[in-house]
């Protein structure tokens, strides 16, 4: 097709409006008459297959039911249909970050307890043995720390 056509076109067939120089160029181009003609003819089909039917009523509920019939239940579907399987997952939840955290806190260190408080150091001990060795020296690091203690 031709400049004037080319962008045009859906206008002209539509019949918007009157548009001079698009006339003036189909009086003078054959092709592009030609061109307009079989457009004009496509169209008319596309209007004469167009048919509104309605859908009679109650189709879109039958629809809609038959969809949900036909869907298949996740096993997952009880834990979000359910209140009682809802607190069931969220207390197991909370319950695995309890456990977790409190296995967490108390993990055990491979390093020993070492007496390096002030309070060790001024009952006397010049070299720092590692808490537990010596029961009579626990009992008097723990003497001297409740004898100094302020708050």
């Amino acid at each position: 097709m031709h400049e004037p056509l080319k962008g045009r076109i859906e206008e002209y067939l539509q019949g918007d409006g009157h548009m001079p120089d698009v006339e003036q160029h189909l009086e003078a181009c054959e092709s592009c008459r030609q061109e307009l003609t079989l457009m004009s003819q496509q169209s008319e089909l596309l209007r004469t297959l167009r048919t509104e039917v309605e859908p009679g009523p109650g189709f879109y509920a039958r629809v809609l039911s038959r969809i949900d019939s036909q869907t298949k239940t996740s096993v997952w579907s009880i834990f979000s249909d359910s209140l009682f399987a809802k607190r069931l997952s969220y207390a197991s939840i909370t319950f695995l970050l309890l456990l977790g955290t409190y296995f967490v806190s108390t993990a055990e260190t491979n390093q020993p307890l070492v007496a390096s408080s002030p309070e060790s150091i001024l009952a006397g001990d010049e070299q720092l043995r590692p808490v537990g060795t010596d029961p009579q020296r626990d009992r008097e690091v723990v003497l001297v720390n409740l004898a100094t203690f302020q708050e």
